[in-house]
């Protein structure tokens, strides 16, 4: 059975699938989680009324585009870090990165995008008319059916990044770089605007780092030396 043993490092099993340029790989890990913490600081977070919405309702949508590109990175990102533990095609982890995607995103399409665009319309209409989608699309992102999804992608995110954290502890990672990752899993069950999203997705960046360049690192690059059996 194949193993692999890594200098300077503890013995783990690698998915060499997922093998990249260093450069690009460094780049696809990193990148994501730190774009998508800066940008969390800026999520639009109106005052709740029709006004507002109207003032906002650009950004409000392109906000959540760029979210929407981001969110897909990112999950590239953790299952390029769970390859580094031969954990990117377990099923919690397909599973975990799936309900992510899935329900997150469409989570960000429609309370997001879609209250942004609605809203952007509704400039041009009268009062009544703007109130009149306002009242469709007040609930969107808050307390509602359409929160479900949000619940569901936080959800998966929790399964995937919580067993990668376990997962790293168990091959005797540093604990700088499990303890990030747990937390990252932990702070996005508060939300993903700033301050949570940030934390978040800041933790994911900060476990990256110290993946690479940790006192322990469990890099998956062509400078391993490795021994196969």
């Amino acid at each position: 059975m194949p193993t692999e043993t890594v200098q300077g490092g503890p013995s783990y099993r690698a998915d060499a699938t997922w093998w990249l340029p260093l450069p690009l790989r460094r780049a696809l890990l990193l990148t994501p989680p730190f774009a998508l913490a800066v940008l969390e600081v800026f999520h639009p977070q109106p005052d709740f009324n029709v006004q507002a919405l109207l003032d906002d309702s650009t950004w409000f949508a392109w906000f959540h585009v760029i979210q929407l590109v981001l969110t897909g990175l990112v999950a590239l990102s953790v299952l390029l870090f769970a390859a580094d533990y031969g954990r990117a095609n377990a099923w919690i982890t397909r599973l975990g990165i799936g309900g992510f995607l899935v329900f997150f995103s469409a989570y960000d399409t429609l309370a997001g995008i879609g209250t942004g665009l609605a809203m952007h319309t509704a400039r041009d209409l009268p009062a009544a008319q703007q109130a009149g989608v306002f009242a469709v699309v007040k609930d969107w992102p808050g307390l509602g059916p359409i929160f479900a999804l949000s619940i569901l992608g936080t959800l998966g995110w929790v399964v995937a990044v919580g067993a990668l954290a376990l997962a790293a502890r168990r091959l005797r990672a540093s604990r700088p770089e499990w303890i990030a990752l747990a937390l990252a899993a932990v702070f996005l069950m508060g939300g993903h605007p700033f301050p949570q999203g940030t934390l978040a997705f800041g933790s994911l960046f900060v476990a990256v780092a110290f993946h690479e360049w940790g006192p322990v690192s469990h890099k998956s690059d062509s400078n391993k030396q490795r021994r196969l059996r």
